[in-house]
């Protein structure tokens, strides 16, 4: 009997010791709130190279790589770099990390910012959407503010209607309009 029993227990721990599987270290855990958005669970991929719109034909700028607007947008994509647009445009797309953008002298319709750690500086815009983490904001006059993430501050004189899914996040203007929000420790209120 005994000498079955060794063959058998030989065979569990291989099969016990088979399943045991090394975790990719690369890939980050996830962690879902049901307040919280939508997290996606793919592995990150590698970013595209930092780009902006090119100038306009008949278009002129000063200073090489300064954003312009083409077709009614000004696009700006990339990692870790500074830009400023001080003409007009219908919108202004900024999707990356760590992009700093100034558009304090720019007459422009909309603004749609998607990434983490962006900084923008607004005059006026009709609507503002920021997605994505630790977000800056400091602006004259919002029409329209939409946030979704964590971690996102705006600061504005005057923001017309808000709403927020996320958590974490700090709107504060003078004047503030209505404010739809879900999500756990937003704030909202005047300076």
């Amino acid at each position: 009997m005994r000498r079955t029993l060794v063959p058998i227990g030989a065979v569990a721990v291989i099969l016990a010791l088979s399943s045991c599987v090394p975790v990719d270290a690369s890939v980050p855990d996830s962690i879902v709130r049901p307040s919280a958005p939508g997290v996606s669970t793919a592995p990150p991929t590698p970013s595209a190279p930092d780009t902006m719109s090119p100038p306009a034909p008949g278009a002129t700028s000063s200073i090489p790589g300064t954003p312009a607007c083409v077709d009614g947008v000004v696009a700006i994509r990339g990692a870790e770099m500074d830009a400023a647009f001080a003409g007009a445009c219908e919108l202004v797309r900024v999707e990356g990390d760590g992009i700093d953008l100034d558009l304090s002298d720019a007459r422009v319709g909309a603004v749609v910012a998607s990434g983490d750690r962006i900084e923008l500086e607004l005059d006026a815009v009709d609507s503002l959407e920021v997605t994505g983490q630790s977000a800056d904001v400091d602006a004259g006059a919002i029409a329209a503010l939409t946030v979704s993430g964590d971690r996102n501050e705006i600061d504005a004189d005057e923001i017309g209607t808000v709403s927020v899914s996320g958590n974490d996040n700090r709107v504060e203007a003078e004047r503030l309009g209505p404010v739809t929000q879900s999500g756990d420790r937003n704030a909202f209120g005047g300076d």
